[in-house]
């Protein structure tokens, strides 16, 4: 699936047919959801950003980090509790989320979040920051 969804990023419907297209025999829809729930039920989103951070430790430099931050919006009328319509650069009205990406100075990818669209861009850093080390810590 993650091979997959770096080569064309698309719905789990559809990744079947990308999975098909480079040579591979993909898992049945059902499977997919499956093993996606699986995946975000057993904190496993926590485990890597603690792995990546304790590497990013050992083989590099933190006290240089960069942080970006996107919106990603949705084309859907209705909004949920992730999902809300908030601040957009591009004037859009459609639900949206916030998502950050904090790397070390070599790029390489420590923590990854996602916050609620109303959420303001600049206060999503505070948590990116804090989190890879207070997991690190605890683990």
């Amino acid at each position: 699936m993650v091979i997959a969804r770096i080569v064309e990023p698309t719905s789990s419907l559809d990744l079947g047919r990308v999975l098909t297209d480079l040579g591979r025999s993909p898992a049945s829809e059902k499977t997919i959801r499956r093993t996606l729930q699986h995946c975000n039920g057993g904190g496993w989103r926590e485990k890597i950003a603690q792995v990546c951070f304790a590497h990013a430790q050992r083989a590099g430099d933190v006290s240089l980090c960069l942080y970006d931050v996107t919106t990603l919006y949705f084309e859907a009328e209705k909004k949920n509790d992730l999902r809300k319509v908030g601040f957009s650069k591009e004037r859009r009205v459609d639900p949206q989320i916030v998502v950050g990406l904090l790397v070390d100075r070599n790029a390489f990818p420590m923590e990854i979040g996602f916050s609620e669209g109303l959420t303001a861009e600049t206060t999503t850093i505070l948590d990116a920051i804090h989190q890879p080390r207070t997991q690190a810590l605890s683990g």
